[in-house]
């Protein structure tokens, strides 16, 4: 049995813009700090190995301090199990690049660390495991990088597991052509019981054709932006890939690893998703006219850990006047609460009006018969009814409101 674990694409050195410099500074951290959790998971978990799928650093000429800081990070202390990297897109192993200086060019083996330069098949010390790294050397090409492994099939009877480590993009649909494109059936057709890669920052899995899951993307260690948004809500970063901002570069605002345990040769991996990264990023949208102001005030200012949470809050609807004001009171529990270059907008929320505001914005037509049906209404003596007819006047007031000419 083996058990280790597979992270890829931690960029770190990342440029990150989009935020005032202290708040930029502070995510740049967070990728080390995430780093730092990747060694310490790998402890309590007492797995036997890591594996970094390429895209260690953002750049090959990352600064010589955050060179040595990861790699003093990665080395780790006496016990620690060893880590297997290679190179990805975004630190291509090219001449003067970050692999080619001081910690990195150091003889290899390290005490811990382990960079594998060459594409031919590693076997790991005091295990029946052989790896097959594929490190990149460009940051774009038309060969597969996995297409070597083939010249080394597995034997009849061979009682080791065969690992795949490898960068690039699963030819599952329409990609760029110079995208380090890899076969679909890689893991079933070199006969590998697990394939390790990096480059898409959405964790994802592919079965062979026997309904096994072999084929794995980690995802990104920490995030890099708001789910579900684009490229401007992000930390600026851009991919190398001529359609960098397709969906599968896109985190789910998470950072995670994944814990892989595989029991023996032909054996189906078992695989747990491991949180890794120190920040969440979270875009939410609440409407004021469904929802309590009070009840988002208790939400937001009881959640757990608030000040790892990097919080973009954007608020519409209609809210009464008395409580206008305490959107003041939401506005810094996000500020204060929650991690620095946290938001709230609440340039969308409307103060609901009296019956003769609301009838000039409302205007002639259509929507003045609904009003008149609903002031009718809201004079029920019914409670419930008049609970809906005055929910229904904010609505009319917010379609009416949103109609007007800008």
């Amino acid at each position: 049995m083996v058990k280790f674990l597979h992270a890829a694409d931690l960029h770190l050195g990342l440029r990150i813009t989009r935020f005032d410099e202290a708040t930029c500074n502070r995510i740049g951290e967070a990728r080390f700090a995430a780093l730092q959790q990747l060694r310490e998971k790998a402890t309590e978990h007492r797995v036997d190995f890591i594996l970094i799928a390429g895209d260690l650093f953002d750049d090959h000429s990352v600064s010589r301090t955050d060179a040595s800081r990861a790699f003093a990070i990665l080395e780790g202390s006496k016990g620690s199990c060893p880590v297997f990297i290679i190179p990805g897109n975004h630190d291509p192993l090219v001449p003067g690049g970050v692999w080619e200086r001081d910690p990195w060019l150091r003889e290899q083996p390290h005490l811990r660390v382990n960079f594998l330069r060459q594409p031919e098949p590693l076997r790991v010390p005091d295990l029946a495991v052989e790896i097959f790294p594929c490190p990149l050397r460009q940051r774009r090409a038309m060969e597969d990088p996995t297409e070597w492994i083939e010249k080394h099939p597995r034997k009849k009877d061979d009682p080791t597991i065969r690992i795949g480590l490898a960068h690039g993009s699963l030819k599952v649909m329409p990609l760029p052509e110079d995208d380090h494109l890899i076969r679909p059936d890689a893991a079933e057709h070199y006969g590998l019981d697990y394939l390790a890669l990096g480059h898409w920052h959405k964790n994802s899995r592919w079965k062979s054709r026997d309904g096994v899951e072999r084929t794995f993307y980690s995802g990104t260690h920490e995030p890099m932006r708001f789910s579900g948004t684009g490229a401007d809500a992000s930390t600026g970063w851009a991919s190398f890939s001529t359609d960098g901002d397709a969906e599968r570069f896109h985190d789910d605002g998470h950072g995670t690893a994944l814990l892989v345990t595989i029991d023996a040769p032909g054996s189906p991996p078992m695989i747990e998703p491991i949180e890794i990264g120190r920040l969440r990023w979270s875009s939410e949208h609440r409407d004021l006219t469904t929802e309590s102001l009070s009840d988002l005030i208790k939400d937001y200012s009881t959640r757990e850990n608030p000040e790892r949470t990097l919080l973009r809050l954007q608020l519409s609807g209609v809210v009464e006047p008395r409580r206008y004001a305490r959107l003041d009171e939401l506005k810094q529990i996000v500020l204060n609460r929650y991690h620095a270059g946290s938001s709230l907008n609440a340039d969308s929320v409307l103060i609901e009006p009296n019956i003769e505001q609301l009838s000039e914005v409302v205007g002639e037509g259509v929507l003045k018969r609904v009003l008149d049906r609903l002031k009718e209404d809201s004079m029920s003596s019914d409670a419930s009814g008049k609970r809906v007819s005055d929910h229904a006047l904010k609505l009319l007031y917010r379609i009416a409101w949103e109609e007007q000419p800008k």
